[in-house]
């Protein structure tokens, strides 16, 4: 395959054809377009929240977020998606208030106010 079959292959798919039509434009086989077409959408990876483009670093894992706050936003508004079997229901130890806490069993106060007020008797931080 040659750099403008590359050129031609990238142009035709971001105007909307399809494998098919490609192939057959360019006279080469259905699997090659797709296989070339699906590497080189591995080396442009997108961010899932702002769709800001990624660099990746070789020969390690692949970036899905551009920076914390696009990580921590997208989680934020994506909870459905995600397959969260660490929800665990507790109680506060301060205030006896049942709470939902994800990932951490151990977990003893509903908040940080909580904590502050059993830890220090509500006096606040010294």
């Amino acid at each position: 395959m040659t750099n403008s079959n590359k050129a031609q292959i990238q142009q035709m798919r971001e105007n909307g054809c399809s494998y098919a039509q490609i192939a057959s434009a360019l006279d080469m086989s259905i699997n090659t377009v797709k296989s070339f077409w699906r590497r080189e959408q591995e080396k442009k990876l997108y961010c899932r929240n702002c769709g800001k483009r990624l660099e990746q670093i070789p020969k390690q894992k692949p970036r899905i977020f551009c920076s914390t706050p696009c990580r921590m936003n997208w989680w934020r508004h994506n909870r459905d998606k995600l397959a969260g079997k660490a929800y665990y229901h507790l109680t506060c130890q301060n205030c006896s208030a049942e709470f939902t806490c994800y990932g951490n069993k151990n977990r003893k106060y509903c908040s940080h106010n909580c904590y502050i007020q059993s830890r220090f008797g509500g006096r606040g931080v010294p």
